[in-house]
């Protein structure tokens, strides 16, 4: 029996998302939902009577342990079945999160279960955040943004954040993906844009786009 609405679970992984467990302004909320103020307060209070979020005054909404755990359980549904849509779908990476928003909203636990192992029990997801176990427990976070190495270091990219269909292309484009290796050969003075090359070539990277793209030393 379904026991939360899609749109209560979009509130409750959008405060997971801005704070964790920590206190979220309503304006924040807001800004992430799309919604209006009103809108907010109302879905706030609908979330309290189910014991998913406290009203902390003068700091904003915290999910409570229980709202965590349906943020968490939401979070693993929709990062399986980005899993699943690029490894056994052949989806690109840049096409899966609105499909895996439509997916994530489903309630067998049963069918969660079965797609994790016919997925080979993965610890992250195509994009290598993270994908929370059954019991909540979070596999380590990959990586550092690159703009946090310095000149003349080999690094290998293990996570993307999500910023976007024209950010995906972008990588494309340049041909970057999980597990490519590169060498950090300049730094810009300027703007903190990255130089990166490889046997390929070589190419610079905005500071935007090195503040969303992680990797570690090779």
């Amino acid at each position: 029996m379904k026991t939360h609405t899609e749109s209560e679970e979009n509130y409750i992984k959008a405060l997971y998302h801005l704070g964790g467990g920590r206190p979220v302004s309503n304006g924040d909320l807001a800004q992430r939902i799309g919604a209006k103020g009103s809108s907010v307060t109302q879905a706030v209070r609908r979330l309290g009577q189910k014991d998913l979020v406290n009203v902390v005054p003068y700091k904003g909404v915290q999910l409570t342990p229980q709202g965590i755990r349906l943020a968490k359980s939401i979070l693993r549904k929709h990062r399986l079945w980005e899993t699943f849509l690029v490894d056994k779908l052949g989806f690109g990476w840049e096409e899966v999160h609105p499909l895996a928003e439509q997916l994530e909203h489903i309630q067998s636990e049963e069918l969660v279960d079965r797609l994790f192992q016919f997925l080979g029990s993965p610890k992250h997801d195509p994009h290598g955040d993270p994908i929370p176990e059954r019991d909540g427990q979070m596999p380590p976070v990959l990586g550092q943004p690159i703009g946090a190495f310095t000149a003349g270091t080999e690094i290998r990219i293990v996570r993307v954040e999500d910023a976007g269909s024209e950010f995906f292309d972008q990588l494309d484009t340049m041909n970057i993906n999980l597990g490519n290796t590169y060498e950090i050969r300049a730094i810009s003075a300027f703007d903190s844009s990255v130089e990166l090359g490889s046997s390929a070539g070589t190419f610079w990277l905005s500071q935007n786009m090195c503040a969303n793209i992680y990797a570690v030393q090779s």
